[in-house]
């Protein structure tokens, strides 16, 4: 069996020597060079390693910048040894491209000198940089095709030290070992979306229903709350929580139940349709595995007369950090559906059966390198382990700083269900694929399922859309919609541009958003050159894909001239290269029109002592969609506001325009309450300008958006690159004899 890393993740596990406070844990390389092979696809069946390193160019071990002694002022005291990234900048293979932002930066803080970052442009010029199909299908076509015809894929890897030529693509390094051969897929982790007409084996094979988990249940907890947790949980989640973290618990106690209850009474009120309220249906009850959370990111403009008009600029997914900023009943429903999923989840599975399930959390992609809200994410993993009690399959927990300390204290494969809390880099750091199969392994065991949708994304795209999708699986299921404005505002486009049928009819959000896309860095620098030279547009803003803390994002305010165009083009890609160990830059990206967003009033923040402060600064809005049994809810969550004033006559200044409340926190050393406020209450809808009918009109159109997302996700999985109905028969057939030898 042929194993394989992408590069810069080519560190081994098997020993792990702790070093001083100043430093990271270095991971112990095995006794070949790291090598960097010629341009070349990834098959089916890899050639033997030594082929490989003969087609390659040797770059010795440690080229790497070292930064074991960066960073060490003003660190957290608790942070200790703990190892965050899992890598040492002494011993990495990381090139010298990311090496200089370990521990990643704020999206304005000074990078160093930039390397030449050029993927292959698709075809000369400005041509074509829109995909056919569109910004869904070009988001994800190439996993498709991966699931599809193995042999096909390409890479957009670029990590040398050297100026590459202007097309030069340099493929996924890769590290090769033999081991026995792992067990086969069991059927039961088939877990495919099922489009709205399927075949009668497909039908059958979904017919199990998502286990409910009852409110009040006392399975696994002496109280019931899923706001308390097991010992279990805590022992196996411990090492992860070495460090200081941000009680939301304030923001929560000032969110206004009356005001959520006039919200859902408006929306039945001005609904053409009686009974009518913020909350939309499921389809059915097979869309219930498909989707647990997602915070809505919205922007208000408006317009001459004053009137608001709303824009969905993200739809982020199950890495939500701020959970616990919602009502106490709210949280309950999201951790309740965590817990149907492990009950799904265990239900299927056969005696002695695995699943590995991982629960990632961003944190590391910035300084300090902790989240601080990662008591969230061990909320999930107790919803995970009392609905894997619930089936009958208790579930073992464990992390990634135990792991990474302690190689050993993985549990081996067939020893039962297993749930491992970490940080996005930790794991990825440890990651391999078995090429011939596409299962992605972690420390030998194979993981059958991952919550975070931008986590789930970013590894795809670690093995260049090589995994099998059908036998590693992301929650939420439409992860691409959630970790890609692109597809996110195709969808946008489809369903508030379709007419009065459907997302038309709620006339307060805006009816599209002009993008387009591009794949490589010239098509990059060419879309927004074209954007710039269009009479009458509006400036441009890009956007990469799979970040967030804003790293990335670029804003172009009027005529550019190529060479200043291309330099934010590659600091863009250079500050998602470094900060995320993405070897494609954060590509494709979206270029999109930048909107001239509300502020707070300043009448109303004169008004307020306490918000005195945010007068003129810019905000967005957090509305959470959440499943709650068969029906999708929406909770009005925060208001995120930038940490400076907005200045007319210097726009282009991240502080003022990016709405980011980790960002905002670290760069200022406050905590992250500073940066929001409460959003269901009327003294913060009087600040932002906001009446109750129109907050509750963007619920309703919040959880309508994402049933559409849904049941666009069912009737077209090949659009989110997901394996079909067809070929969900076809591997559970597979599957099934392969159980049977």
């Amino acid at each position: 069996m042929s194993f394989w890393r992408s590069a810069g993740f080519s560190a081994e596990h098997a020993a792990v020597e702790e070093r001083s406070d100043s430093q990271l844990h270095e991971i112990s390389l095995d006794d070949q060079e790291v090598s960097t092979p010629a341009p070349h696809q990834v098959k089916d069946n890899f050639p033997p390693a030594a082929s490989m390193r003969q087609a390659s160019t040797t770059m010795a071990k440690g080229a790497s910048t070292d930064l074991s002694d960066a960073g060490t002022n003003g660190r957290d005291s608790f942070d200790g040894d703990v190892d965050l990234t899992g890598t040492s900048p002494a011993s990495s293979t990381i090139s010298t491209l990311f090496a200089p932002s370990l521990y990643g930066t704020s999206p304005d803080t000074p990078l160093p000198a930039l390397h030449n970052f050029m993927p292959a442009a698709s075809g000369p010029g400005c041509k074509d940089f829109q995909a056919a199909g569109g910004p869904i299908a070009a988001a994800v076509h190439h996993v498709a095709s991966a699931h599809q015809h193995p042999s096909s894929s390409t890479s957009c890897a670029s990590a040398a030290v050297a100026p590459l030529p202007p097309n030069y693509c340099a493929p996924v390094t890769s590290t090769f070992r033999q081991e026995p051969s792992a067990p086969p897929l069991p059927a039961h982790l088939h877990l495919h979306a099922q489009p709205a007409h399927t075949t009668p084996a497909a039908a059958a094979a979904s017919s199990t229903p998502i286990p409910a988990i009852a409110p009040g249940s006392t399975t696994g907890g002496r109280d019931g709350s899923f706001l308390s947790l097991s010992v279990t949980t805590l022992l196996g989640c411990c090492e992860m929580l070495g460090h200081h973290m941000e009680d939301r618990s304030d923001i929560a106690r000032q969110q206004d139940m009356a005001l959520l209850a006039r919200l859902q009474a408006l929306a039945g009120a001005s609904a053409a349709t009686p009974g009518a309220s913020t909350s939309t249906p499921l389809r059915d009850a097979s869309q219930a595995p498909l989707f647990t959370v997602a915070p809505l990111d919205v922007l208000v403009t408006r317009d001459d007369s004053g009137r608001n008009h709303f824009h969905v600029i993200e739809i982020n997914g199950t890495g939500i950090s701020g959970l616990t900023n919602m009502s106490e009943e709210a949280v309950e429903d999201v951790l309740r559906s965590f817990s149907e999923l492990g009950a799904h989840l265990a239900s299927q599975l056969p005696p002695g059966g695995d699943c590995v399930v991982l629960v990632a959390s961003s944190g590391t992609e910035s300084y300090p390198p902790v989240s601080r809200t990662l008591h969230e994410k061990v909320l999930y993993i107790e919803a995970l382990r009392r609905g894997f009690a619930a089936a009958g399959r208790p579930a073992a927990i464990t992390n990634m700083t135990r792991l990474e300390k302690r190689p050993e204290s993985m549990p081996p494969p067939g020893s039962g269900p297993l749930l491992v809390l970490g940080y996005m880099k930790q794991f990825r750091a440890h990651f391999m694929a078995d090429a011939p199969t596409g299962r992605l392994l972690l420390l030998g065991r194979q993981v059958h399922a991952a919550i975070n949708d931008r986590f789930v994304l970013n590894t795809v795209y670690q093995f260049n859309h090589c995994l099998d999708l059908a036998a590693f699986r992301g929650f939420n299921a439409g992860f691409a919609a959630g970790a890609d404005k692109g597809v996110a505002y195709e969808l946008y486009n489809q369903f508030f541009g379709s007419g009065a049928g459907s997302g038309g009819r709620f006339d307060c959000m805006a009816p599209s958003i002009h993008f387009r896309r591009a794949h490589t860095r010239d098509e990059l620098v060419c879309a927004v050159q074209q954007w710039l030279a269009t009479p009458g547009s509006r400036p441009a803003v890009i956007k990469p894909q799979g970040t967030g803390c804003g790293h990335g994002i670029e804003f172009f305010f009027g005529p550019s001239s190529w060479e200043d165009t291309a330099a934010k083009v590659d600091r863009a890609l250079h500050a998602v290269a470094a900060n995320y160990n993405l070897q494609c830059g954060g590509l494709p990206f979206t270029v999109c029109e930048y909107l001239d967003t509300a502020t707070v009033h300043p009448a109303a923040a004169a008004g307020t002592p306490a918000h005195a402060n945010k007068a003129g600064h810019k905000f967005e809005l957090r509305i959470v969609v959440y499943r709650s049994g068969g029906e999708l809810r929406a909770f009005p969550s925060i208001a995120k506001v930038a940490r400076e004033a907005f200045d007319p006559s210097n726009p282009d200044n991240k502080k003022s325009l990016i709405n980011n409340i980790t960002t905002s926190a670290k760069e200022t050393a406050q905590c992250g309450q500073e940066f929001l406020l409460p959003l269901c209450r009327p003294d913060t809808l009087e600040l932002l300008g906001i009446s109750p009918a129109e907050l509750s009109q963007l619920c309703a159109a919040s959880t309508a958006f994402i049933r559409f997302t849904l049941d666009t996700l069912q009737d077209n999985p090949a659009a989110f690159g997901l394996p079909g109905a067809a070929d969900a028969d076809a591997d559970a057939v597979q599957s099934s004899a392969m159980m049977q030898q």
